[in-house]
C-alpha cells in the first residue's frame, strides 16, 4: 500500500509491504548521499538503543531499502488527536516528554561516535558536538 501522500512530498516512494506474518516499509529514493546518511544514522542510533526502525535490507545501487514498520500513527498525529482545548492531555504530554528525553540524550549517548562525514547535504552543514557534550 503506497504511503507517499500521507507522509509528505519528499520525493521518496514509500510503500507498506505485508503478508500474514511480517510487515515492513519499502523506500525508493534516488539521492544516494541522503540514503547513505539515513541508513548509517539509523543503524548507529539503533546500536545505541534509541527507538528507531530497524533496517532489514538495502540496495543503494537502486536507491532502495527496507525498514521496520512501526505502525500507522506518527508522533504529530498522536499529539494532534490528544489535544483538548489547545492543550495536550496528560497522555500526549507523557509521550512528548519521553520523545524529548530520548532526543536530548542523543548527543551524549550516540553522538560521540556518530560518523558526521556522511551528513547530507554536506558534512560541513552539521557541526559535530563539542567534546563536553
Amino acid at each position: 500500500m503506497p504511503l507517499q501522500g500521507e507522509l509528505g512530498g519528499s520525493g521518496r516512494k514509500i510503500i507498506r509491504l505485508a503478508n500474514e506474518k511480517h510487515r515492513a516499509i519499502g523506500i525508493l529514493y534516488g539521492v544516494r548521499e541522503e540514503n547513505v546518511a539515513f541508513l548509517e544514522f539509523s543503524k548507529h542510533f539503533r546500536r545505541h538503543g534509541l527507538p528507531v526502525p530497524e533496517i532489514y535490507a538495502e540496495d543503494l545501487t537502486h536507491g532502495a531499502y527496507l525498514e521496520e514498520d512501526l505502525g500507522d500513527t506518527t508522533l504529530f498525529e498522536f499529539l494532534s488527536k490528544n489535544r483538548s482545548g489547545g492543550k495536550h492531555c496528560s497522555r500526549s504530554g507523557r509521550s512528548l516528554s519521553q520523545s524529548g528525553g530520548r532526543l536530548a540524550a542523543l548527543p551524549g549517548r550516540a553522538g560521540r561516535d556518530l560518523n558526521y562525514k556522511v551528513c547530507y547535504p554536506s558534512p560541513a552543514s552539521i557541526a559535530s558536538p563539542s567534546p563536553g557534550i
